[in-house]
């Protein structure tokens, strides 16, 4: 069979009805991975000046983007949308919270809130720098 390019769409969905497949033959337990979609912003005037979102699912949360304005950083923004994600994460019973970050972005933010690195893969994405792991236990 030939290997052929397609619209990464049409691939995605196949290849996630493939890995719900196993997995409802491997884990039936974690069959169910229904998504929440959270996202929390701030606004000054009508511009996002800070924002989060993260997904939920198999009593998890996911932080998946994360960015407060540099003009606006040392004002507690981040802090405060971190803790209001926070709180929605244990308003759906999450175990814990993850997510990625690079070397040069904020390790030491989510660190002095809680986060441990669990993992690194060096010389991502350039030599010299790395993606951090990081998660906080919520149980």
């Amino acid at each position: 069979m030939p290997i052929e390019r397609v619209d990464y769409e049409e691939a995605k969905g196949a290849i996630t009805a493939h890995l719900q497949a196993d997995t409802e033959a491997k884990r039936p337990a974690f069959a169910n991975r229904e998504k929440t979609l959270v996202c929390f912003v701030i606004r000054d005037g009508g511009n996002i000046v800070a924002g989060i979102n993260g997904e939920i699912f198999w009593n998890n949360m996911h932080i998946s983007l994360f960015a407060v304005d540099a003009f606006y950083r040392g004002r507690g923004l981040g802090k405060q949308l971190l803790q209001r994600m926070e709180a929605e994460a244990m308003n759906h019973s999450c175990r814990m919270m993850y997510l990625e970050t690079l070397s040069w972005q904020a390790p030491d933010f989510y660190m002095k809130h809680g986060f441990e690195i669990v993992g690194k893969m060096d010389g991502y994405p350039i030599e010299g720098e790395c993606q951090y792991y990081m998660r906080k236990l919520l149980v």
